[in-house]
């Protein structure tokens, strides 16, 4: 049971109305529209003096909640079932900067700082346009997700060419 909900991919017919249905409970019980980036700047608004932080959206308790439940989720799925095997290990990363801990530890800082940065710049980040956004009709949220997978073809194809394939 514990592989099928939390090790094999679900079938898209089952994931995709999961997902469609907790998008709809979120609006319909919460009024409110389910995205990590906000649910972020709520995290950003514990510490931060920035006038941006003080908006009423990010002083919603339960966006925190949220995204502190992804990472406890994520580490009460892997003791539950017994797979922890932490390492410093990341694929191709590895080989580009040589091994070098402090190459890619600066280059995940930097890539972070990137997304974080587009996804304000985008008014929310890929999974909140491309699933909330769109789920509730939203022209931005089609035309951000159009840019997403766009910039997504043209990066891959650039590494690709650039490092090999």
């Amino acid at each position: 049971m514990y592989d099928a909900i939390f090790v094999a991919p679900w079938p898209w017919w089952v994931a995709g109305p999961a997902l469609g249905l907790v998008v709809f409970l979120t609006a319909w019980l919460g009024g409110k529209g389910l995205g990590v980036s906000t649910a972020y700047g709520s995290v950003c608004a514990l510490t931060s003096r920035v006038p941006f932080f003080k908006t009423a959206q990010y002083r919603e308790a339960w966006r925190l909640w949220f995204v502190l439940g992804l990472p406890i989720g994520g580490l009460l799925a892997v003791a539950l079932g017994h797979r922890f095997a932490p390492g410093l290990a990341y694929g191709g990363l590895d080989a580009l900067v040589a091994g070098s801990l402090s190459a890619k530890a600066g280059l995940l800082f930097v890539g972070g700082g990137l997304v974080g940065a587009g996804a304000r710049w985008a008014g929310g980040c890929p999974s909140g346009h491309s699933i909330v956004g769109i789920a509730q009709g939203s022209i931005a949220s089609l035309a951000a997700t159009v840019g997403f997978m766009l910039g997504g073809v043209v990066v891959y194809n650039l590494l690709v060419a650039v490092l090999g394939g």
